[in-house]
């Protein structure tokens, strides 16, 4: 039923004529230091060049086939353009639009690739796609999968976007992990764009995720400024002429009290003598707990533990924290894992840069 559908879709769309689309070609869209300046969004939206980008899109035909608007579409493109990132992620691919939005973007930067997920529409996304021209197609790939199938596949080859559009499942619980795991796979200094907060599930996933991560931005005032006398509400955004909310990532993570993973690392590597981190910023005087789980895969799944911890008296650059003994695994294993987990007692939260085993 769903393929016969879907073909249908594609009849009433006109999509077995072929696809009216847009000569690719670069458009004009503001220059932001999106480091510097203290809220890139509202720079961009406010910047003259910024009418010409949403004309753009105004004027172009994939408008009809959207469900975002002009405006949406232009901050999308303007915000890749200026990132110039090696990926992005687009969770809910729908019929295209924020797709070639975004991809002509990358392919106006020149370099860049669009991971983009749908479980549910693939013989209509697949006809759309086709019908793409050869420039915007080199910088697409399309899983036709679940969010979190396509995030395990992203973790596994250490593919980490410097973007992540959220517009899957609109169940708060879908949105919850479409964001957190954006965020845990997310390159320093990159967005979430979470669509349709209008709606209460993308709306409460992403301020509960805020809650929780006070050292990522939001850029606006949604989470304060709401009715919290509506479930749905369609004046809930302060991005104009968007039902968007965007997150900024920190250039650190924050490690406190509350222990903090930096990532599963699928290797060969059948021990592990120690973690190396390297920070934002020095440390100041406090005591780093350390774990990692050791895990082999083979006929039988082994695990092994190692444990250490160290207290700083002045403030350091790097930290090696060595465990004694070694973590180790002995017999066959087709690979292993590495989970390092951290947990730091200071003033102020240890400014991670990264954490690497060894």
């Amino acid at each position: 039923m769903r393929h016969k559908t879907q073909r249908l879709e594609i009849y009433l769309d006109g999509l077995n004529r072929g696809l009216h689309f847009k000569e690719v070609s670069d458009c004009v869209y503001p220059r932001i230091d999106l480091v510097q300046t203290n809220n890139p969004v509202a720079a961009i939206m406010g910047a003259p060049e910024f009418a010409q980008t949403i004309q753009f899109f105004a004027d172009n035909p994939v408008a009809q086939r959207s469900l975002v608007s002009p405006d949406a579409q232009a901050l999308l493109y303007a915000l890749v353009r200026n990132l110039r990132p090696q990926h992005v992620f687009e969770i809910g691919t729908f019929k295209g639009g924020t797709s070639e939005a975004i991809c002509r973007a990358l392919n106006a930067n020149g370099a860049g690739t669009l991971h983009t997920v749908d479980p549910v529409r693939t013989d209509y996304i697949k006809a759309i796609f086709e019908r793409w021209p050869q420039s915007l197609l080199k910088h697409l790939s399309f899983y036709p999968t679940t969010s979190m199938d396509f995030y395990k596949t992203m973790e596994r080859d250490h593919i980490h976007p410097s973007l992540v559009f959220v517009d899957g499942n609109h169940d708060y619980e879908f949105a919850q992990f479409d964001i957190g795991f954006g965020a845990r796979q997310m390159q320093r200094g990159g967005f979430i764009v979470v669509d349709n907060i209008a709606q209460p599930g993308p709306f409460y996933a992403a301020i509960d995720f805020l809650a929780a991560h006070p050292e990522w931005r939001e850029f606006g005032l949604s989470p304060q400024a709401y009715d919290n006398s509506k479930a749905y509400d369609r004046s809930r955004t302060t991005i104009v002429n968007t039902d968007f909310m965007v997150l900024g990532s920190p250039q650190a993570h924050a490690v406190g009290t509350r222990a903090w993973n930096s990532g599963l690392i699928r290797t060969r590597q059948s021990s592990v003598r120690g973690l190396k981190l390297k920070l934002a910023r020095p440390s100041g005087a406090g005591v780093l707990s350390a774990q990692v789980v050791l895990r082999g895969f083979g006929a039988t799944l082994q695990e092994n533990l190692g444990e250490a911890r160290v207290e700083l008296t002045k403030a350091e650059d790097e930290i090696s924290i060595a465990f004694t003994p070694e973590v180790r695994l002995d017999g066959a294993f087709a690979y292993y894992t590495i989970e390092p987990w951290l947990i730091w007692n200071g003033a102020e939260p240890l400014q991670v840069l990264d954490a690497q085993p060894f």
